[in-house]
């Protein structure tokens, strides 16, 4: 007798080459990506647990690699070439935003940073340094922490504003488990380094939050004038 299984990766490729991902459920984009860690098995079920381990195909890239390790079936190999599918996704939009790196609103800013925090699990400070005619002339992590806070330490902002000759700076981070409206540390923070740069003749335009569910922006919400 025939083993219907037979062919079935080389039919997903070809599926996936002629008509792309999006009329494929999930789990099977994961199933198909999963045939380049795993020669051979059925990665359909894989695909299946990955997403009821993490609820959503976001989840499964946006999951920490030593959970990926404890689903079953996902060695070192899968776990790690989904974190660097993740990275390079992050990588992508990165550079796609910052093809349009001109910051002359609070839409430009909450555009130029809303592709930064893809895939990531931990909270974690951006800073955007801008030139007077609105080009973004530096942008980089300025802090790292815990999915749950960061704690920012205002000398190295300012040190970084300073070498970068920037006029004005703008600020996002994350809330990788939370909504993107700001907490009373998150205003504190903003005030507080508001003041600092201020004195230097720095304008803190715009501080933006990205969290699961949107993007906030201080100076669209005028916490920031």
């Amino acid at each position: 007798m025939s083993n219907p299984h037979e062919g079935h990766r080389a039919r997903t490729r070809k599926e996936f080459l002629e008509k792309g991902l999006a009329h494929m459920p999930d789990h099977e984009k994961l199933e198909l990506l999963l045939y380049y860690s795993i020669p051979r098995g059925d990665t359909n079920l894989i695909g299946h647990a990955l997403m009821n381990r993490f609820g959503s195909f976001a989840g499964v890239f946006d999951a920490p690699f030593e959970l990926l390790r404890e689903v079953e079936g996902v060695g070192d190999a899968s776990a790690t070439q989904i974190k660097v599918i993740a990275a390079l996704i992050r990588a992508y939009m990165d550079d796609y935003s910052n093809a349009h790196n001109t910051i002359r609103s609070a839409a430009d800013a909450r555009e130029f940073m809303c592709y930064k925090f893809l895939c990531e699990s931990a909270e974690r400070v951006l800073m955007a340094c801008v030139g007077g005619n609105g080009k973004v002339v530096y942008c980089d992590v300025v802090a790292e922490g815990s999915p749950e806070s960061v704690q920012l330490r205002p000398s190295v902002l300012i040190r970084t504003a300073l070498l970068a000759n920037a006029v004005r700076v703008v600020l996002a981070h994350n809330h990788p488990n939370g909504i993107c409206n700001p907490s009373q540390n998150d205003l504190h923070a903003t005030r507080v380094l508001q003041a600092e740069f201020s004195r230097l003749n720095i304008e803190l335009y715009d501080h933006v939050i990205i969290a699961p569910g949107g993007s906030f922006s201080m100076r669209e919400s005028g916490m920031l004038t």
